[in-house]
């Protein structure tokens, strides 16, 4: 669980360079905002903290209440995640408005 700025920065970076994630904001049930994602290169370390992803990486993205997919950056993620839709974040179709971090610890 993140539940500030720099552990989402570092710690999604680091454990996505070594393999697939399910990412959950910290409130709701209905799956909005529930994202299953992999790397598009599919290349992950072989050890857990041998790397960690770049901004620029490509990540494959399935959001699990309706099953469409997205492909962001590692850094367009990271930025929705803490702000939301922002000029940084890119485009989105989710009806989801991002912001993770405001869910607080449950």
């Amino acid at each position: 669980a993140y539940y500030s700025k720099e552990a989402l920065d570092e710690g999604f970076k680091k454990t996505m360079a070594f393999q697939p994630r399910v990412i959950k904001q910290n409130r709701g049930s209905s799956g909005e905002g529930i994202w299953i994602i992999k790397l598009k290169s599919g290349s992950y370390c072989t050890s857990f903290g041998e790397k960690s992803c770049a901004d620029d990486d490509l990540l494959d993205m399935m959001e699990a209440n309706d099953n469409h997919s997205e492909e962001h950056t590692v850094a367009e993620f990271v930025e929705f995640c803490l702000n939301g839709r922002t000029s940084k974040s890119g485009t989105w179709t989710t009806k989801g408005v991002g912001k993770y971090l405001e869910g607080g610890k449950a």
